[in-house]
Parts: structure tokens; C-alpha cells; sequence
């Protein structure tokens, strides 16, 4: 799980690097995308609404580290989506098969500044937080 989930965010920190600092221009509005395919419009407009919705915690860190001048870019892209089909041998089964999974990252001109994972379950039902130190899901909402 912990090897899976620091490939995924070294994916998206590149991606975000390379676009972010191509063009040397630094928008701070926030960005909502996704890079699994099969993820629908509708979809992501849901996932990332109720996650905004139910962890307002999210734009208070935008808003925290964001301090003076500093303009600070939010993003919201949903990595996986729910995949039944997911090995029923892993113990993280169930966190793959019933949740998208959402990096949030905090960026600066020049350096991210903080990110997180969160999974969102499909029903929406609940959402946890993936804690990488820990090697753990907490649950926020």
C-alpha cells in the first residue's frame, strides 16, 4: 500500500512541477481535475464538492499558508476511482474498491507546500485521510 501510494503522489508531483513552472506564469486559482479516464464530469464535480463540503479544513490551509503576498494554488485531482475488480487479497481491498482516492496539493511559485490524500467513498458516504507516516487511513467526515 505505502509503496502504491508514494508512486502515485511522486506521479502527481511531477505532473503538477512540470505544468505549473513550464509556462513561468503562476495562477493561484484553485484546480479541479483528474487523471483516471474513466472518471466522468459529473463525477468529479461530485467527489470534489462533497469533499470541499464535508473538510472546510481544505481551504482554511489554502487561506493559512497563504499569508501576505504569498499566493498559494489549491488542487484537487482524483487519482483512482473505485475498482471492485481490485485484489481481494489486500488488506487495503476495501479502501480501493469502494473509494476514490483525491491528492490535494497546496503550491507555491516555487515549491509545494503541503498535499494530502483523502478517499472518498463512492456512495459518499464517508471520507478518510491517508496518513503516509503511519501507514494508515483516519477517517474526517
Amino acid at each position: 500500500m505505502k509503496k502504491r501510494f508514494m508512486l502515485y503522489v511522486a506521479l502527481l508531483v511531477s505532473v503538477l512541477l512540470l505544468s505549473g513552472c513550464s509556462f513561468f506564469i503562476f495562477d493561484d486559482s484553485d484546480e479541479i481535475v483528474t487523471t483516471d479516464k474513466t472518471i466522468s464530469q459529473g463525477d468529479l464535480t461530485r467527489v470534489t464538492s462533497y469533499l470541499l463540503e464535508k473538510v472546510p479544513n481544505i481551504r482554511a490551509e489554502k487561506a493559512k499558508l497563504a499569508t501576505g503576498d504569498k499566493k498559494v494554488k489549491l488542487t484537487l485531482s482524483i487519482i483512482s476511482s473505485p475498482d471492485p475488480n481490485y485484489t481481494k487479497n489486500d488488506p487495503d481491498y476495501p479502501y480501493h474498491a469502494y473509494y476514490y482516492w483525491v491528492y490535494v496539493s497546496y503550491m507555491t511559485k516555487d515549491r509545494l507546500e503541503k498535499y494530502n490524500t483523502y478517499l472518498v467513498q463512492k456512495d459518499l458516504a464517508g471520507i478518510y485521510r491517508a496518513d503516509s507516516e503511519t501507514d494508515s487511513f483516519i477517517k474526517v467526515a
